[in-house]
Order: structure tokens, then sequence, then C-alpha cells
């Protein structure tokens, strides 16, 4: 489980608690996944993160918002 794999699959077997990383303010960021639920929409999450200001802020994610690692960044062309 080292790749980037976002989702349900991950956010329902994933020990509690545990070390993930979470697409938080359009950037993915490190925390740890508290807790889960699955509602009728689907998995979802209760995590904990720091934000920008490196205050700690708990709250419920989609599973798609839910990674064990970030995404590979994209790679840049030399011009």
């Amino acid at each position: 489980m080292s790749e980037f794999e976002p989702g349900a699959d991950l956010v329902s077997r994933l020990p509690l608690p545990g070390h993930v990383v979470v697409l938080a303010d359009g950037q993915w960021r490190r925390g740890w996944l508290i807790g889960r639920e699955h509602e009728e929409s689907g998995w979802t999450g209760l995590v904990q993160y720091e934000d920008d200001e490196g205050l700690e802020r708990t709250e419920r994610l989609a599973a798609d918002r839910i990674a064990l690692t970030a995404p590979p960044a994209p790679n840049k062309q030399a011009s």
C-alpha cells in the first residue's frame, strides 16, 4: 500500500489511527485518519491535519480525498 490510491477501499480497511494524506484547501497535507463511517453516499473519513497557519483541523472528508501518499508531481518539461 505505498502507491497513490485514494478511495473507499483504503478508508474502509486502514487500521485506526492511521497516517494518511488528505486533500484539503486545494493541496495534499499529511494527517491522521481517526475515524470512518459508511454513509448512503459512500465512505467518509474523520481526519486531523494542520492548516496553513499551523492550526490542527478535524473534519470529515470523502474517501476520494484521503490517500496513503500524495499523487506524483506533474513533470515539468524544460523549454
